[in-house]
């Protein structure tokens, strides 16, 4: 009788340790693919802050270069239309694969919007001379890069994350606290093809 007792014992000893360690794993996986998550946010976040920073660029460089070239009225015309349609994607409520798809179409058409702005500026040497001009080029270069190397490090962050659910026992928690599979930023497909500048 007492062996029975002191075996039962050990058994709900056993058990609550097991429930316990089980208790335990749920958590830090849960906590880590929740550190993920934000990490994709953050890296998002990132992303959308450069790409604002390039839009917030473009009427000084539209500007400067109206002094020199007031007849290209289109180009300005069309940058100020993909300035306002940037901003809404910006700063519209909708999140996810579809946003992430509308900016990375948008990003190629405010990519071949600059490019075709700095051909107008090609027509006028002293524009290209002038030293606001050069610093807008500069800076909307660097805007550029630091788009890209945010993009990288989303994609690497997202790959982490996407990783992670699907390795095993990580993939149980995901599956019992709604954890999804993130997109990837990926180019445009138009941006793959040659740009053609009509100017």
């Amino acid at each position: 009788m007492q062996q029975e007792k002191s075996v039962k014992g050990y058994v709900l000893i056993v058990l609550g340790i097991l429930l316990l360690g089980m208790i335990g794993w749920f958590m830090i996986s849960y906590n880590s693919l929740v550190a993920k998550e934000e990490q994709t946010k953050t890296a998002w976040s990132q992303v959308e802050s450069n790409l604002q920073r390039k839009v917030d660029l473009l009427p000084n460089l539209v500007k400067v270069v109206k002094r020199y070239a007031a007849h290209e009225k289109e180009v300005y015309e069309h940058i100020a239309a993909l300035r306002a349609e940037a901003g809404k994607i910006l700063h519209g409520g909708q999140d996810g694969e579809a946003k992430i798809a509308k900016m990375a179409a948008m990003q190629g058409r405010l990519n071949a919007a600059t490019a075709r702005l700095f051909a107008v500026a090609e027509n006028y040497p002293q524009l290209r001379s002038s030293e606001q001009f050069l610093q807008l080029q500069s800076q909307i270069e660097g805007a550029e890069n630091r788009i890209n190397i945010t993009r990288m490090q989303f994609n690497e962050a997202v790959g982490n994350y996407n990783a992670c659910l699907r390795h095993i026992p990580a993939n149980i928690v995901a599956s019992l606290g709604g954890f999804r599979p993130k997109a990837y930023f990926k180019a445009d497909d138009k941006t793959h093809r040659e740009l053609k500048l009509e100017i």
